[in-house]
C-alpha cells in the first residue's frame, strides 16, 4: 500500500514538472505559422504587373520583349494593265523596354519606349506590285500608377492609371488613363479593365492641322497559378478607335478584337520568360503577333 501511494506521488510530482514546459512548447507550436510566404515573387504576380500594383518603395521591374505581328487585307490593284485583288501584308517586328518603380504606399511610375521595323508589300499571285521600309522610335510612354481600393472579401483589388504619350516625329501627343479591377480566387484571378486615350490636335511641319484622335479598349481575362514558378493566362481586347483626322474632316471609327494566350514561367531568382500568342478576331483582315518578354525584378 505505502509503494502504490509512494508511486501516485512521484507520478503526480513528474506530471507537474512537466506541464509548464509542454503547455509552452504548444503554445509555441500553435503560434508558429505553419509554412512560410516565399521571399521571390511567383509568376502570377509577374504576370499581373500591368495590372496590379506590385512593388515596394525602391523596388523595380524591368521588361526586354521582342514581337513580330503580321496582318493581311484584300484590296484591289492593277496587274498587267487589269484589275486583280491583289494581297496588302503588313509584318511588323517591335523590340519593346520597359520600366516601373515603387515610389509610395501602393503606387508605382514607369516608362517605356519601342523600336519598331514596319515592312508593307502588295502583291499578286508572286508578283510583287509594291513594298515600301519604314523604321522608328515609337514614342516615349510615361505614367504613374496607384491602387485605390484593396482587395477584400466580397471586392476586388480596384487599379487607377494616368499616362502620357511623348512622340518621337511629326504626331500628337497622347494623353489618357483607365482603371483596373484585380480579384484573386484561388488558383485563378480575374482580372477586367477599361482605358481611354485621346491625342492632342497637332499643327504638322507641312501647315496641315491634325484634329484630336480618341482611343478606348476594354480587356478582361484570367491568370492560373500551376505552382510558384509557372502561370498561364488569357485575355480578350477590345480596341476602339478613331483616327486622326485633317481639318476637321470626320473619320471613320475602327473597331478590332483580340485574343492573347501568354505563360509566364521562373528562370532564376527576379527572372522570368513570358512567351504569347496573340490571335485577331475582327475580319476581314487575317491578323497575329507573337513574341516573348523577359521581366527581371529587384
Amino acid at each position: 500500500m505505502a509503494d502504490l501511494i509512494r508511486t501516485r506521488v512521484w507520478t503526480l510530482l513528474i506530471g507537474l514538472l512537466l506541464w509548464p514546459p509542454a503547455a509552452h512548447a504548444q503554445a509555441q507550436t500553435q503560434d508558429k505559422p505553419i509554412g512560410e510566404a516565399p521571399a521571390e515573387r511567383d509568376a502570377e504576380d509577374v504576370f499581373l504587373r500591368g495590372q496590379r500594383v506590385l512593388l515596394g518603395r525602391g523596388q523595380v521591374v524591368l521588361d526586354v520583349g521582342q514581337f513580330y505581328a503580321r496582318s493581311d487585307t484584300l484590296q484591289l490593284a492593277l496587274f498587267n494593265d487589269s484589275l486583280a485583288l491583289a494581297t496588302r501584308e503588313q509584318t511588323v517586328l517591335t523590340t519593346v523596354l520597359f520600366g516601373r518603380l515603387g515610389v509610395l504606399h501602393e503606387t508605382e511610375v514607369f516608362a517605356g519606349t519601342a523600336f519598331v521595323h514596319q515592312r508593307q508589300r502588295v502583291f499578286y499571285g508572286d508578283a510583287n506590285l509594291a513594298e515600301t521600309r519604314q523604321s522608328d522610335i515609337g514614342g516615349f510612354a510615361l505614367g504613374v500608377r496607384r491602387t485605390f481600393m484593396r482587395e477584400g472579401r466580397g471586392r476586388p483589388d480596384v487599379i487607377g492609371t494616368f499616362d502620357v504619350q511623348v512622340p518621337t516625329s511629326d504626331t500628337s501627343y497622347v494623353l489618357g488613363g483607365g482603371f483596373a479591377a484585380v480579384k484573386s480566387i484561388d488558383p485563378l484571378v480575374l482580372f477586367a479593365g477599361v482605358n481611354y486615350h485621346r491625342s492632342l490636335s497637332h499643327d504638322r511641319e507641312d501647315g496641315i492641322r491634325l484634329q484630336s484622335a480618341n482611343r478606348a479598349d476594354v480587356s478582361l481575362g484570367y491568370a492560373l497559378s500551376l505552382n510558384d514558378s509557372l502561370a498561364i493566362s488569357t485575355a480578350a481586347t477590345a480596341l476602339f478607335t478613331r483616327a486622326l483626322t485633317v481639318d476637321g474632316d470626320p473619320s471613320r471609327r475602327f473597331d478590332a478584337f483580340s485574343l492573347r494566350f501568354a505563360l509566364t514561367s521562373a528562370l532564376s531568382k527576379g527572372l522570368f520568360i513570358e512567351p504569347s500568342v496573340s490571335v485577331g478576331l475582327s475580319g476581314p483582315d487575317r491578323s497575329f503577333a507573337m513574341g516573348v518578354t523577359i521581366p527581371y525584378s529587384f
